[in-house]
């Protein structure tokens, strides 16, 4: 007679099967973890960079839009502060500053300029050109680096001196 055993142990063929199984799985989970914070932290990137743009283009208009309400409407004097050429701009300031390649900085209150902080990995450039004497071209450009490759993110607007007085 024999006796069998019913208590069978895992072959270690069976065993290897499982631990492959086991570990790309866990591979899978991690990669796509991975990526997943990866595409987040451009993301974020990407939100901040079009809003500095954003802001950039308001800022410009606002130049404008001060220009009028100081009855500068004419065509020699409602570009005033907005001659064709780069440069920097920033939210508490009132005219626009020379441009020169710094980066943006963060203050302490989340705020983005070029006086105080903790620099950026964001540049702001404004391009103004004059198209006709009723019409200019804004470019913002805003470039940062991120994960070895450079970004860059542009908004355009055109401003006309609709308001013009004759």
């Amino acid at each position: 007679m024999k006796i069998q055993n019913p208590n069978k142990g895992f072959s270690l063929i069976e065993v290897l099967i499982s631990l492959t199984v086991i570990v790309t799985a866990l591979v899978g989970v991690i990669s796509l973890a991975t990526a997943s914070i990866s595409s987040i932290r451009i993301n974020k990137s990407k939100i901040i960079a079009a809003n500095l743009a954003e802001e950039g283009l308001e800022l410009i208009k606002n130049i404008r839009d001060n220009n009028w309400l100081n009855y500068k409407r004419q065509a020699g004097t409602w570009l005033d502060g907005l001659a064709s050429d780069d440069y920097r701009v920033q939210y508490d300031k009132e005219n626009l500053l020379v441009f020169d390649n710094a980066p943006l900085k963060i203050d302490n209150n989340g705020f983005y300029q070029y006086d105080t902080g903790i620099d950026t990995r964001f540049y702001r450039k404004v391009i103004i050109q004059k198209i006709s004497d009723d019409q200019i071209k804004v470019v913002i450009e805003i470039t940062w680096q991120e994960s070895g490759r450079s970004n860059l993110i542009t908004a355009e607007v055109r401003l006309y001196n609709w308001l013009k007085e004759i």
